[in-house]
């Protein structure tokens, strides 16, 4: 799992929860790689515009090889969001369970 929180600009967390939805065009993105599972989003404070997003992986070597292929991709999605929706963003931590001999604690 990679977990992140993000504050998301004042008048922005409809076009936020739509992006980062079930079916919404981060979702999308990362279900073009293998091992993807799904995206949760949890509103942490309203009064803050503080989101938890959390994107669960089959284990790290799913996600790292993902980063690996679509880097240019990721990079310019994440500056589209800073941009527009994000006001803050913070790497919380990734989180795996064994996955062959990788075991990865944050």
């Amino acid at each position: 799992m990679v977990d992140r929180r993000f504050w998301v600009r004042e008048g922005k967390r409809a076009e936020f929860e739509i992006v980062f939805g079930q079916d919404g065009a981060w979702a999308q993105f990362l279900r073009r790689a293998r091992g993807y599972i799904v995206t949760e989003v949890k509103c942490e404070s309203v009064s803050d515009g503080r989101f938890r997003v959390r994107d669960f992986w089959s284990g790290r070597r799913s996600f790292e090889i993902f980063r690996e292929w679509f880097s240019e991709d990721f990079n310019q999605f994440g500056w589209q969001i800073a941009g527009e929706l994000v006001e803050k963003e913070q790497f919380v931590g990734a989180y795996y369970e064994a996955d062959g001999d990788d075991l990865v604690p944050a």
